[in-house]
């Protein structure tokens, strides 16, 4: 008798047991399903943002592409530049100077110019072209941009042995600066800026202007001057003539050149 007594007892004291680690183990099991979230959400957001910072870079590539083009139409065969670059700084400054003055009266507009410790140069001036501005630009010529991108020029500096800069004075040279942003759907506030993908390259751009045609006129016999058949002083704009005191004298040996028919 004492023996049963004892072993409900024994049975008695184990009661809420199953319930406890059942508890424990829904426990574990939620852990590990946060656990679990937690990781894909992460990866979820690595992935956005390494999409998002191709994006920004693509469109900033798209951007120096887009400045090559407008800066090439807008050229001009004897000023260059002249209209599109800030007017050139005829003093040289430090490092580190004052950052530029900036507005309409100025000409400059100049992004991050206060941050710049080459004395205010900031990314440039933003190009503007037959009254666009080339800011945010969403679409160029026709196709759209998955994001958007700025363009901004300014005159390359020159670096002197004490340190000091000045603005390069031809306008045949420039830098170009464009940036990049994704996402991008219009004007935002500063959390969404904050949150944008950002890429800035930086090029330098000459201007090489070619004449269009030919120069010596187009319909005419032209070819070799010289004295030797094997091609040397070639000049395409000197005329073939005939006969011992001909262009072709030196090289069929003078009165054999003889005479051509110039049909």
């Amino acid at each position: 008798m004492s023996q049963a007594k004892s072993a409900v007892e024994s049975h008695a004291g184990e009661r809420g047991f199953a319930l406890i680690l059942a508890i424990l183990s829904l426990m574990l099991l939620t852990f590990l399903g946060l656990t679990l979230a937690t990781t894909t959400s992460t990866e979820l957001q690595i992935a956005t943002n390494f999409r998002w910072a191709q994006q920004a870079q693509y469109n900033a590539e798209a951007g120096l592409e887009a400045a090559r083009i407008v800066l090439s139409d807008g050229a001009d065969k004897t000023n260059y530049w002249l209209t599109q670059l800030p007017t050139v700084r005829t003093v040289k400054w430090n490092p580190g100077a004052a950052p530029l003055p900036t507005g309409a009266a100025t000409g400059r507009d100049y992004e991050n110019a206060g941050c710049d410790s080459r004395g205010g140069v900031g990314y440039g001036r933003v190009l503007e072209e037959a009254g666009v501005r080339y800011e945010n630009v969403s679409a160029f010529s026709g196709g759209t941009v998955n994001g958007a991108f700025t363009i901004w020029i300014r005159r390359p500096l020159s670096v002197f042995a004490t340190g000091q800069f000045s603005d390069e004075t031809r306008n045949d040279f420039l830098m170009v600066v464009s940036e990049g942003v994704a996402p991008y759907t219009g004007a935002s506030d500063a959390f969404t800026r904050a949150h944008q993908a950002v890429r800035v390259l930086e090029t330098r751009f000459g201007l090489s202007l070619n004449n269009v045609g030919n120069p010596c006129g187009l319909g005419k016999q032209q070819g070799q001057e010289g004295g030797s058949p094997m091609g040397e002083n070639t000049n395409v704009c000197a005329p073939i003539t005939a006969g011992a005191t001909g262009s072709l004298a030196p090289v069929f040996g003078g009165a054999g050149a003889g005479t051509f028919d110039a049909k």
